[in-house]
């Protein structure tokens, strides 16, 4: 089985690794926001970037949080027309389908 990004890191610099999850959890907690539009925001973020893998990794993580597909495709459609392309967008929604399979 393959490590996930943040096993991998660790596995070359344990204590990088650490800080980095540390960093994560302290933004997370950084305000307001609960756990779930926290992760919306950051998925939606990296649809933007077109980082495929990162934005499967944290998909994945908002069904667990038990948020939907219409409620993940908004949040990437927000981007739309604003920091994200039409066909980087449309990709996204077809990450989310691909997630939720």
């Amino acid at each position: 089985m393959a490590l996930n990004p943040t096993q991998f890191l660790a596995s070359i610099d344990a204590d990088t690794s650490a800080a980095f999850t540390q960093l994560r959890k302290a933004v997370m907690k950084s305000g307001p926001l609960d756990e779930k539009t926290c992760e919306l925001i950051v998925t939606a973020g990296f649809a933007a970037a077109g980082s495929e893998a990162s934005f499967k990794t944290h998909a994945k993580r908002l069904f667990a949080l038990g948020a939907t597909a219409e409620e993940i495709r908004q949040a990437v459609l927000v981007t739309f027309a604003a920091t994200t392309v039409f066909s980087d967008v449309v990709i996204a929604l077809r990450w989310i389908d691909e997630c939720a399979a």
